[in-house]
């Protein structure tokens, strides 16, 4: 039996803002349904637990999985590239986008909050720094542009997943003001892993990269 191949074909600005207008409107979404809930009147616990960015399992929660997903699948499959350098960092940034990805829906980072007694985002981002420390060597090797557009990404993702949710930490969660602050974070830990996939897949684009699908026995 021949093999089928098939190729998959994406438009990197297209794709790109497909998933900008996924995560505007999911933000819209979630403070939409607030205001009216605190200013209007009380809805339906399902309906906001459907669409709340603090919540798991749930709209949100697959969307932040399916981008991280898309990092994770992109970047592993730069790193097969012939010439590429650094290979190795290459397949270790897919990982984690892996990892991230299956802590979004498995709630590795929640668990460990409830069993230490401090904020998981102290060692959080201490793990950051080193991590950053030991890509210093990574970043240089890159172009400026695209190195310019990882840090940027990081600093999105981690300024959302740390340092948002540090400064939020003591608010009353029962507020419009801390759900307000839930979709600064979340918007920001949307916006940092969707200009990584942007600046992955120009890459791939820039080496003139076709993706073939071969379905074998």
């Amino acid at each position: 039996m021949p093999d089928s191949t098939y190729q998959l074909k994406i438009s990197v600005r297209g794709y790109s803002f497909c998933l900008l207008a996924l995560i505007l409107t999911l933000l819209s979404i979630h403070v939409g349904l607030y205001v009216y809930n605190f200013r209007e009147e009380e809805l339906p616990s399902l309906l906001l637990q459907m669409f709340d960015l603090d919540q798991e399992n749930n709209l949100p929660t697959w969307f932040s999985s399916f981008l991280l997903l898309n990092n994770a699948f992109f970047i592993h499959l730069h790193s097969l590239r012939k010439d590429i350098e650094k290979r190795w960092h290459w397949r270790f940034l897919a990982a984690g986008f892996l990892l991230m990805a299956i802590d979004e829906v498995a709630g590795i980072h929640e668990t460990l909050n409830s069993i230490i007694q401090i904020n998981w985002a102290v060692p959080g981002a201490i793990l950051v720094v080193l991590v950053g420390v030991a890509f210093v060597p990574f970043l240089l090797s890159l172009r400026l542009r695209l190195a310019l557009l990882f840090l940027c990404a990081g600093c999105l993702f981690f300024s959302g997943a740390l340092g948002v949710e540090w400064l939020s930490r003591n608010m009353e969660k029962e507020t419009l003001a801390y759900m307000l602050a839930v979709a600064v974070e979340e918007g920001l830990e949307f916006l940092g892993p969707l200009l990584m996939l942007y600046a992955v897949l120009g890459e791939l684009q820039n080496a003139a990269s076709r993706v073939a699908i071969v379905v074998e026995r």
